[in-house]
């Protein structure tokens, strides 16, 4: 089968590793995987495995930059004529979808859904039945969503996202304080600003915790103000993008998500959920959008209510006090991201999509 997967890999968010990690699965299956996207650090890696690049970028200068691409696009569509157009951004949906009716219409065309602002969805629901686009949500949560505002339930199902390769997960380093973690972009959706407040009631305890934030985003400099702010700055390190997953999660002890999201806002699980399940690495998290399909409250992970910083503080509180539950949830979170998002699990969901 020829997949074209098309996103913007600029980054090294979620979606562009999940794109990643989605070529390397297609790819290791024989099929003949074609990334289209804008340049980034994974482009070289998925070059590396022998899938093919095309650069082609609907984000650049505004209108005329996604015209240019939508061009560049449809010529590559002659060239091809793929069985699957996969993309895995919303914007560049309706330039794919024309593309293909116009210059190859058997080719199916695909939107990995993993989000969109509230007010959007039901304008997309429409939009892309009406270009008969079919859709692949990022976990159960999103798939209802989109089903809830209009679009056809025999055209949508879900899978979740593809893991990285880890054979066993590393033994974590042995301090003399417990390592807390976020990993995320830094943004106001994400809002590490509130996993800030909560390190500070946890210090305010007198918990003999650190604290590492992973990522890169435009709230950075906010978050480093914040923190001085808080008086807590000597206790919170900004690492910045990283890609040396064994690095970080050997040195985290609890991962922690204050993913700020309600109603329609946001969708799926997040990366950082499922690689803190590879890395058997404790969770707590808001019971927000997909992520209570993975964190098990009290089995897996802990959920709290939205925005209840107290409650927050408490789980946490709890793991900080019991090594033995920490390594109890880690494992148990493990054998559950693995018995959903196994390649083989990823790869029949997949490959079942496609036969829509």
């Amino acid at each position: 089968m020829k997949i074209i997967l098309t996103s913007s890999m600029s980054g090294l968010g979620g979606t562009e590793n999940a794109t990643f990690r989605l070529a390397r699965l297609l790819h290791e299956h024989g099929h003949n995987v074609i990334l289209a996207s804008s340049d980034g650090p994974l482009v070289k890696d998925a070059k590396d495995l022998g899938i093919s690049w095309r650069n082609i970028d609907f984000y650049q200068s505004g209108k005329a930059g996604y015209l240019k691409g939508a061009l560049a696009y449809a010529k590559l569509l002659r060239q091809e004529k793929p069985d699957i157009v996969h993309c895995q951004m919303a914007r560049i949906v309706p330039a794919c979808a024309v593309a293909a009716k116009l210059v190859s219409p058997k080719t199916k065309v695909f939107y990995h859904a993993r989000g969109l602002d509230p007010e959007t969805y039901p304008r997309i629901a429409r939009l892309f039945d009406k270009l008969g686009v079919y859709i692949i949500g990022n976990c159960k949560h999103e798939q209802a969503k989109l089903i809830r505002h209009g679009f056809p339930a025999s055209r949508i199902t879900y899978t979740y996202n593809a893991l990285p390769k880890l054979a066993a997960a590393p033994q974590k380093s042995e301090r003399d304080h417990v390592m807390i973690g976020t990993l995320s972009r830094l943004d106001k959706v994400r809002a590490v600003d509130l996993t800030l407040d909560v390190f500070k009631i946890l210090t305010d305890r007198g918990l003999n915790v650190r604290l590492n934030i992973a990522g890169i985003g435009e709230e950075t400099d906010n978050l480093k103000q914040q923190a001085h702010r808080l008086g807590i700055a000597d206790k919170v390190t900004f690492l910045g993008g990283i890609r040396d997953l064994n690095a970080y999660f050997k040195e985290i002890d609890i991962l922690v998500n204050t993913l700020n999201c309600d109603g329609d806002h946001g969708a799926g699980v997040g990366n950082n959920i499922l690689e803190a399940g590879m890395y058997e690495t404790a969770v707590v998290s808001y019971g927000v959008i997909g992520i209570p399909e993975m964190i098990i409250n009290g089995e897996t992970g802990f959920c709290t209510p939205l925005r209840d910083q107290e409650k927050f503080a408490d789980a946490v509180e709890k793991l900080v006090h019991d090594k033995a539950l920490r390594t109890q949830m880690g494992k148990a979170l493990r054998q559950h991201v693995e018995a959903l998002c196994s390649d083989e699990e990823i790869y029949r969901a997949t490959m079942a999509a496609y036969r829509m």
